[in-house]
């Protein structure tokens, strides 16, 4: 910790993390109890944060993130340069496969959405730019982790694990560096309902000219609309893309 630290500010971020990173919703007790801070601190830092929209509450109570936050997180996605070049090329596989298309990136160890196209039909994914969820779990996390070293991976999994979300979800290293070899020979990763039961996502890595990358693009779709039988040549057209997109990054 450095000299300037602010510590009314230092736990004001702690409950942003908190509430971004999970699935659920808290009330101010809820925060005080998994974050061990005094009730009368987090009340006040909650109530602030209210005032200035960082934060919503519904009607049990309970915070979410609020337009405010969501706002200043799309400032910073549409300043990554990236997403500005990869929209025309995600709306083209959009159109082209009828699929939902997402770009993601890696950041503190979890896949960050950071742009999606969407097609007008009834299937509708809840993702949004600025969600993250860990890298085992989608298709955008194995393309990326298929080319990082094997430090950064080992780091990522003793911070994060793999936590198992439904009966699929790969819960093993050995696993792991199984369906990242695959990547690499095949070019995209596939995650067959490993992070959502019912969904399908395909991904492909897009590498810089030293065959790096923390960036990655992928089509979402229920399992009624990807059969394994399209796997290849769905994989294939992501993966194009993805070239596609780093010959202009």
């Amino acid at each position: 910790m450095n000299k300037y630290n602010v510590p009314a500010l230092e736990k004001t971020i702690t409950i942003l993390e908190l509430i971004s990173d999970s699935k659920e919703r808290f009330t101010v007790t809820e925060l005080c109890t998994n974050l061990d801070m005094p009730k009368a601190t987090v009340f006040t830092i909650m109530s602030t944060l209210e005032y200035y929209k960082m934060v919503v509450k519904d009607s049990a109570g309970k915070f979410n993130i609020g337009p405010k936050l969501f706002q200043l997180g799309m400032t910073y996605a549409s300043d990554y340069n990236v997403v500005e070049l990869a929209k025309p090329h995600m709306q083209k596989l959009m159109e082209s496969t009828g699929l939902t298309v997402h770009l993601g990136v890696l950041h503190e160890n979890q896949i960050m959405y950071v742009a999606k196209e969407e097609p007008n039909n009834f299937i509708k994914f809840s993702t949004y730019p600025g969600l993250k969820t860990q890298i085992h779990l989608s298709g955008l996390g194995k393309a990326i982790a298929a080319y990082l070293n094997e430090d950064e991976i080992n780091q990522i999994v003793k911070d994060i694990g793999f936590p198992k979300a439904t009966p699929n979800t790969i819960t093993s290293m050995s696993k792991f560096k199984e369906s990242l070899q695959e990547v690499r020979e095949n070019g995209f990763s596939i995650e067959d309902e490993e992070g959502e039961i019912g969904v399908r996502c395909i991904a492909a890595p897009i590498l810089n000219g030293r065959h790096e990358t923390t960036t990655a693009i992928s089509v979402a779709s229920h399992i009624s609309q990807l059969k394994p039988e399209q796997f290849k040549e769905l994989g294939e057209l992501v993966k194009t893309t993805a070239q596609d997109i780093s010959k202009v990054i």
